[in-house]
């Protein structure tokens, strides 16, 4: 600074008052308003004044100035660094320089944060001067380096710094800059590595000398030095050549594992080896790390977990953690580089050792990353069938098994105790927290079971079956009540969890265990009598399990005898099952306790599970199953789900008779007198009213009203027979078992089979009485029907609580013991009604195909039900409207019936769903505006609800239109997979075009602009996911409707094009922030310019009005265009990156950087890198010299 232009007494007066305020601004006895006014008089200063540096390094440098102080003053030479070094003086900037190395040569200070200020200042210097303009660096800082500990932590600091800014973080935002210090850093990194290496050697044996005389305070000032370089290279090991890092035989390797074992290094030195292990990149890149993989290495680690794991205390428990994480890496390294591995017996064990003390270990956090390991290796086929990892498969089983137990965090915190929850109370700090963690942990646990059993079955197994015996054996000792927290229900629910993962591999194990075992173990379970209700529910989890050996003991490999005693044990296993069934519970629990109901609804739940899993098993024994199943039904006393799910099992064995009478017979059977109930019921289905007396919505909750009670369990129990039979009843899939079983119905006209259901002529009759019923519940919204309603049921259509909690995000926890009270009962009927008709809609059309979607006037009987005024449907039953009902319509509707059913239903939903989310996008708009969703405390309110059913709604409705536009008649025919309906349609990459339902839909006047509209409005609705799926629609859509109006179709207009644009450059305004939103709307943005800017020139306009926009850009754009007009579908990156230049004043950003002060660097003169050396001396620039080569006089 012009020191002779301002004295030095004026600066020392400035930084007094400076001093002062700042001491001011920290000053909790001083008024709030006075230390405002010193802080923004401090910001001011360091913003306008030019003389930030001289003040700032009289403040850094005055002795009598407090640490907070000279912190300031640093600020201020950062500062005047950072944001004013292109415009002051080159004078000044030798000012700044030199004082700030005086400082550092001065040692700077003992406290840490200031030193690190410091060395700051000095890297804003070098990112804007080095190494064009500053080639001493190096050497200025190895001077310094000479001259104390404090100078050499300084230096560190530095070196740190600027790594964290060109490569690790990439704060250095000017490209040429950060190349040019990135390629002078590279260049010096063997001089840099050295000088480390150099650095940790002298201190850590200066450490250890002064250590061993007792001179503690000079030892911790060697110590410091060494902590600092380790973390200094923490910030260069994760980037540079794996070359420097195994540099000398690999001594930078050697030295990190030895530090393992000193409790004053282990940390940083564990940290540092992590950032090593975990390197990406190629195989090429990393084979160099092999050199870890040696006895000396993985001894060195083996020994520092030992002593750590034998001292209980915080320092050794974080380093214990950040060991596990080097082992997994290297789980990963090894895994990936497993051919490059050599002498692996020597340091194998010991790693698996390493392993097995941290699986052992109470913390779950450090059997979790053991878990790592084990995973790893588990699932290589190599790794997983070496003898010494086949050796120590038993122990991890005995250390692995006992961690699934469920573990309990407790309400309050636990001291001084070594087990799981003291370990969970330091690790996690909340209940919710854990629960996520352990979530986590316990599914990865069951994985490595499943690995397991593929790599070592019969050790696998045989601890498996050993535990579930000693688990049977605690069963008459079991108390006829306990809650989920007993030990004895911790385990079952953990060993449940085990069988079923590992015999879920079963067939898949080579050599197979015993199938005679597992059919005593299976006929143990099916003796066994436990007298809670939670036992048995866990004991059906056994039989579920072991259900496999039953498939197995048919098998020619079972071996003699093994057939005859799976055909005995199966009745019984039946038999077990159907007594769940009719479950009546032990006193003081009967059988309307919620445990005994579970166990009653699982019992049900299995037979629909093994009916699906094991039909062929079940075939033979159908009459015996049928028999068992018309007993139970004959009982009144069995609820309709659980009477449903008995004859959904029935229709999933049946479906293998592949004969379509018998299968027509059964279903008729099933569906016994629904159709006369059905017929009953169909009046008071007509109207809202009728809906309402009908199940005691007009009246108080009464459990004594015997009639209505009986209404309602008769209309659930039909509509929900009606879903079951639907949904279950399929056509065989092979061509040839339909075609001899009398599946056929002819053939489509393009010679496509077309295949009758056999449940198709029982369940339509229904139809139409189903529909009345949704219609009514439709009513139930109407402002006129509020009346029906009677107080006690004001909240009958509102979502029920397990919904809330969903959409809220909130945890679902284990349901109360407390029967609901009975208006919640009512909200859960009507809900349950809503889904179950508008999934029995769905589910026809995927089960039904044809003969659903040739019912005359179909489209028109739909929308009369399930569109009639969805504007007044509450958002939570009009997305279950588009998802469980409109979505499978229009999925499997054939192409025969697209202008009579999907065109019809489109019209008619697409305009007044584009009002409707438009309304309720302004109402979502107005709260955030009014700040009603950022009020404290208010993450469960209506409001915040209300935002999460709009977007939710908003991404249904989308999934629906894509449905429509590009996946439309993916299935023509009966599904025969009702589990999922949803078919992969390529999710990595956005259509191009739509398909021929699309191209009728964009075509027709009505459904094509709403359609489209919605779709662009829905790029600026303020929710990055629908954003980002409208954006996978739009450029497809858009050329559909261009192409609709060459055709003669719904033409699209100038103004249409404009605005399709504008609603693309908006949507970049609002969620230009997220990446993936980013990159797919400039993509968007490019080729929907490229397809609009030919027909419709004045979408340039759109362009142009962008503020300050560079003409010549746009006239370069439009040349890029005009060149690459043959290939439209390509994105050329040079014109999205010109693309995004033009609208780079639109793109949003995060609020993080809004208001953030921006930096201007210059470049410097361009660094001349040597040129490579020629391949071979004909690229030499003195040639080859072949001239030369039959000289007379050249040497022979």
């Amino acid at each position: 600074m012009n020191v002779g232009a301002f004295g030095e007494r004026e600066v020392a007066l400035i930084a007094d008052e400076l001093s002062n305020a700042v001491e001011l601004t920290l000053n909790p006895t001083v008024a709030q308003e006075a230390r405002k006014q010193a802080y923004t008089a401090c910001e001011s200063f360091k913003d306008n004044s030019p003389w930030c540096a001289q003040a700032g390094l009289l403040l850094a440098s005055g002795a009598h100035y407090s640490p907070v102080v000279k912190h300031f003053g640093l600020q201020l030479m950062e500062h005047t660094v950072k944001y004013r070094w292109t415009h002051i003086s080159q004078a000044e900037k030798l000012f700044i320089k030199e004082n700030a190395m005086k400082l550092l040569y001065m040692g700077g200070w003992e406290t840490g944060h200031l030193n690190d200020a410091l060395a700051r200042v000095i890297v804003e210097m070098i990112k804007r001067e080095w190494p064009q303009q500053w080639s001493t660096l190096l050497a200025e800082l190895s001077d310094a380096c000479s001259r104390g500990h404090l100078h050499t932590q300084i230096v560190l600091h530095v070196f740190l710094r600027l790594v964290e800014d060109v490569a690790t973080l990439q704060t250095l935002e000017q490209h040429q800059r950060r190349k040019d210090i990135y390629q002078a850093l590279t260049s010096n990194m063997a001089e840099i590595f050295s000088f480390f290496m150099r650095l940790i050697e002298l201190h850590v044996q200066e450490f250890r000398e002064k250590t061993a005389a007792g001179d503690y305070a000079a030892a911790a000032s060697n110590g410091r030095v060494v902590q600092v370089v380790l973390l200094t290279l923490t910030g260069f090991v994760e980037w540079v050549s794996t070359n420097h890092v195994v540099t000398n035989n690999g001594r930078l390797l050697e030295i990190l594992c030895i530090l393992l074992s000193d409790d004053a290094f282990q940390l940083p030195a564990a940290e540092c080896l992590l950032q090593i292990v975990n390197r990406k990149g190629s195989t090429k890149e990393r084979k160099p790390l092999m050199i870890l993989f040696s006895e000396n290495a993985i001894s060195y680690i083996h020994r520092a977990a030992l002593q750590s794991i034998s001292v209980i205390d915080e320092p050794h428990y974080l380093f214990l953690k950040k060991l596990s994480q080097v082992l997994a890496g290297l789980a990963q390294q090894l895994t990936s580089l497993w051919n490059c591995a050599t002498s692996t017996e020597s340091w194998l064990p010991l790693l698996l050792e390493s392993t097995l003390l941290l699986t052992a270990h109470p913390s779950l956090t450090l059997a979790h990353a053991a878990n790592c390991v084990w995973l790893a290796f588990l699932k290589h086929e190599q790794i997983s069938k070496l003898p010494h990892v086949l050796a120590v498969v038993p122990r991890w089983l005995q250390a692995a098994a006992p961690k699934i137990l469920k573990v309990t965090y407790p309400s309050s915190r636990v001291n001084g105790v070594n087990d799981a929850v003291s370990y969970a109370c330091m690790d996690y700090d909340s209940e919710q927290e854990f629960a996520i963690f352990f979530n986590r942990f316990k599914a990865e646990i069951l994985d490595s079971f499943r690995y397991c059993m593929i790599a070592a079955p019969l050790v696998t197994w045989s601890y498996v079956e050993q535990w579930t015996h000693t688990a049977l054996d605690k069963v008459d000792s079991c108390p006829p009540q306990l809650d989920v927290t007993h030990p004895l229900h911790v385990e079952w629910e953990a060993l449940a969890q085990v069988l079923d993962v590992v015999l879920s591999r079963l067939l898949q194990a080579e050599p197979r265990p015993n199938v005679a075992e597992g059919l005593r173990l299976l006929q143990r379970c099916v003796a066994s009598e436990p007298r809670a209700p939670l036992i048995l529910s866990l004991l059906l989890s056994f039989i579920s399990a072991l259900f496999v050996f039953l498939s197995c003991a048919y098998s020619q490999l079972a071996g003699p005898g093994v057939g005859s005693a799976g055909a005995e044990l199966l009745p019984r296993v039946l038999d077990k099952i159907f007594a769940a069934l009719l479950y009546e519970g032990t006193p003081p629990e009967d059988r309307t306790s919620r445990n005994v109901k579970n166990v009653r609804r699982h019992a049900a739940g299995l037979l629909v599970k093994l009916s699906s899993k094991y039909p062929l098993l079940l075939l033979p024994v159908f009459g015996r199953l049928h028999e068992l199943c018309q007993t139970a039904l004959a009982r009144s006393d069995l609820s309709a789900l659980e009477s449903v799910t008995l004859q959904e099992a029935l229709l999933l064995v049946s479906n293998h008779f592949c004969c379509y009478e018998r299968q027509s017979a059964l279903v008729a059977q099933v569906l016994g007198d629904c159709r006369a109930r059905w017929a009953a019921l169909s009046p008071h289905l007509q109207s809202a009213a009728g809906l309402a007396r009908l199940v005691g919505l007009d009246a108080p909750p009464d459990d004594d009203d015997l009639e209505r009670t009986q209404a309602r369990r008769t209309l659930l129990h039909a509509l929900t027979l009606t879903l079951g039979v639907v949904k279950r009843t399929q056509v065989p899939a092979d061509p040839d078992k339909a075609s001899r079983g009398g599946f056929s119905a002819g053939v489509t006209p393009s010679g496509n089979p077309v295949w009758r259901n056999p449940c198709g002529a029982h369940v339509l009759p229904l139809f139409p009485a189903a529909l009345s019923l949704a219609r009514a519940l439709h009513e139930l919204h109407a402002p006129a029907a509020a009346a029906l309603r009677h107080p006690a049921h004001a909240r009958a259509l509102q979502p029920p609580p397990a919904e809330r909690r969903n959409l809220l995000g909130l945890r679902d926890d284990a349901p109360p013991a407390l029967a609901p009270a009975p208006h919640d009962r009512m909200q859960n009927l009507l809900h349950t009604l809503h889904e179950n008709v508008c999934g029995l809609v769905g589910a026809a059309a995927a089960s039904l195909g044809r003969e659903l979607f040739s019912v005359p006037e179909l489209a028109a009987a739909l929308a009369a039900a399930l569109l009639a005024a969805p504007e007044r449907l509450p958002d939570h039953w009009l997305r279950r409207v588009l998802r469980s009902a409109l979505r499978p319509l229009l999925l499997h509707c054939p192409p025969a019936h697209y202008a009579d059913v999907a065109l019809p239903l489109v019209r008619h939903l697409a305009p007044v769903m584009l009002v409707h989310l438009n309304d309720r996008w302004e109402y979502v708009t107005s709260l955030y505006e009014s700040g009603k969703l950022e009020e404290e405390g208010g993450s469960e309110s209506q409001e915040v609800l209300e935002d999460m059913l709009v977007r939710h709604l908003t991404r249904e409705h989308l999934d629906l239109l894509k449905v429509s536009l590009v996946e439309g008649g993916v299935s023509t025919e009966p599904s025969t997979d009702m589990d999922d309906e949803t078919p992969p349609t390529n999710p990595g990459r956005a259509p191009e075009q739509v398909s021929e339902l699309g191209a009728i839909i964009l075509a027709d006047p009505v459904a094509g602009p709403a359609v489209l509209h919605t779709i662009l409005r829905a790029l600026t609705w303020n929710d990055s996911t629908s954003s980002l799926r409208a954006c996978a629609l739009a450029l497809p859509a858009l050329r559909a409707a261009l192409g609709a109006g060459e055709a003669g179709g719904a033409a699209l207009g100038a103004g249409e094009a404009a605005g399709a644009l504008a609603a693309v450059l908006h949507a970049l305004r609002l969620h230009g922030q997220h990446e993936a939103n980013q990159a797919a709307l400039l993509a968007l943005a490019v080729q929907a310019y490229e397809a609009l800017r030919p027909r419709f020139p004045s979408v340039a306009g759109v362009l142009r009005a962008i503020p300050d926009v560079d003409a010549h850009d746009l006239q370069r754009l439009d040349e890029k265009l005009a060149a690459h007009s043959a290939k439209p579908a390509k994105i050329d990156k040079s014109k999205r990156d010109l693309f995004k230049k033009i609208t780079s004043r639109l793109i949003g950003r995060n609020v993080g950087q809004l208001f953030k002060k921006e930096v201007f660097i210059l470049d410097l003169p361009t660094m001349h890198a040597p040129k490579d050396k020629p391949r071979s001396a004909l690229d030499a620039a003195e040639g080859a010299g072949l001239e030369k080569l039959f000289n007379a006089n050249a040497p022979t």
